[in-house]
């Protein structure tokens, strides 16, 4: 039998130390720069709360490591020692010192920090929007669970400790708009209507407008709906099934007159539609329901109906019900936002015992997930748009470069074949601090 030998196992290489300095992270220092030209750090000492003393941590040198931390990849609040492990980082990002993780966890629990952290976010999302060509938006509503173990959570209907997260993304954009972060036993859709007047707002005040709302069964309320038709926002909300609805579906599925669903492509599918019109009782306006069926796969388990069923509501008069359908579909978008932030950014994470803390946390998550957005469509564009924070991290946040000193001038100097994107991306953050 064939024995490979140890010289066979090992790589051909030798260990030498270096004194030069030399970052693995050379790219999050252009999210720095992107941070000061979109005036985020200005912001941050501006809207947060000034410590007691000249020799204490200001806000942004909690705010902005924490943030190159969550969009290095970092998972914990200890992981900020990699920030501060990284020299060549330092220098260019201009730390000349960083908090700890026990200092940035107590500063998390002061208050006032998260109103001031909303206005931060709103700043930076209202530079995103008014430099968009675009002038019409869809909202997309959903709310998502972070499973934790901490006491200071409620028991949700899952049968585990969580808190919720109800956030709000313009979906033209990637952009999250509002976020309430609060005990997991909150009911879903408490909160929507508030999300919907804020994004409204904010996109008035950038000569925009909001022309569509897309939410799930949270956002099937008759302050949603009333505040919709007010607004003269069309909407598509999955209905909840409840006794009205229920009696509407039994009413139908005894009548005929039931439509094919078809794909965008013209390919069918298993599903049929059939319109009704609906009111709730503290409705101003009636609505449309679409009603959509296909077989049961298992009609015979505990004798269940032979269909199943789903119902959207929605006030779009112009488009025809299968348009209807396939748009309010594209609302699964909201599903990839809420994994980006959890997943991509660590925010399935609660660091504290406290859930003012843990918020404050979460709204530097939100601000994290902005900044990468803003800098992929301000600065980078392109085919970046569409990459996640995780394909950031590969093709530019982790190139490595070594920093060096000559004269008064700090220089980093990157590998050939990736001086071309660094050259342009700050020759684009050049223009995008120019005044007008």
């Amino acid at each position: 039998m064939f024995r490979p030998t140890v010289t066979q196992e090992r790589l051909e290489f030798q260990l030498a130390p270096t004194r030069d300095t030399i970052t693995g992270r050379a790219g999050l220092a252009l999210f720095q720069e992107a941070a000061l030209v979109l005036g985020v750090r200005k912001s941050i000492r501006e809207n947060l709360p000034a410590p007691g003393s000249g020799h204490s941590f200001k806000p942004q040198e909690y705010v902005l490591p924490l943030v190159l931390m969550l969009c290095g990849g970092g998972r914990t609040l200890e992981d900020i020692r990699e920030i501060e492990m990284d020299e060549g980082l330092r220098q260019l990002c201009g730390f000349a010192r960083l908090p700890g993780a026990d200092a940035i966890g107590q500063w998390l629990r002061r208050p006032g920090q998260l109103a001031g952290l909303k206005k931060v976010n709103k700043l930076l999302v209202r530079q995103v929007i008014a430099r968009s060509d675009k002038a019409d938006f869809t909202l997309d509503v959903d709310a998502t669970m972070i499973e934790t173990r901490k006491q200071c959570a409620d028991m949700t209907y899952l049968g585990c400790r969580a808190f919720q997260a109800l956030l709000s993304f313009i979906a033209e954009l990637d952009l999250c708009v509002a976020c309430d972060y609060r005990q997991g036993s909150v009911p879903a859709g408490s909160g929507v209507k508030q999300h919907l007047l804020v994004a409204y707002r904010l996109l008035k005040s950038c000569g925009k407008r909001l022309v569509q709302l897309r939410s799930d069964s949270a956002g099937y309320t008759a302050d949603v709906i009333n505040a919709c038709n007010e607004l003269g926002v069309t909407f598509t909300i999955t209905a909840d099934q409840d006794a009205a609805v229920k009696g509407i579906i039994r009413k139908v599925s005894r009548q005929g007159g039931w439509t094919r669903l078809f794909r965008p492509d013209g390919k069918p599918t298993d599903r049929w539609y059939k319109t009704a019109i609906h009111c709730m009782e503290k409705t101003g306006k009636s609505f449309k329901l679409i009603i959509l069926r296909w077989p049961n796969p298992e009609p015979e388990l505990f004798r269940q109906e032979p269909y199943c069923y789903h119902v959207i509501a929605t006030n779009d008069e112009e488009r025809q019900p299968d348009e209807v359908i396939w748009f309010h579909n594209r609302r699964g978008d909201a599903e990839n936002y809420n994994k980006e932030l959890k997943s991509g950014f660590g925010m399935d994470y609660a660091p504290c015992r406290s859930i003012r803390a843990d918020a404050v946390y979460f709204e530097i998550g939100v601000l994290a997930h902005n900044l990468a957005v803003a800098v992929k469509r301000l600065v980078l564009g392109g085919e970046w748009v569409r990459r996640t924070i995780a394909s950031l991290r590969w093709r530019l946040l982790q190139i490595a470069g070594k920093v060096v000193r000559h004269g008064r001038q700090l220089i980093l100097r990157v590998q050939e074949s990736h001086f071309e994107l660094f050259e342009t991306v700050r020759q684009r953050l050049t223009l995008l601090a120019a005044p007008g």
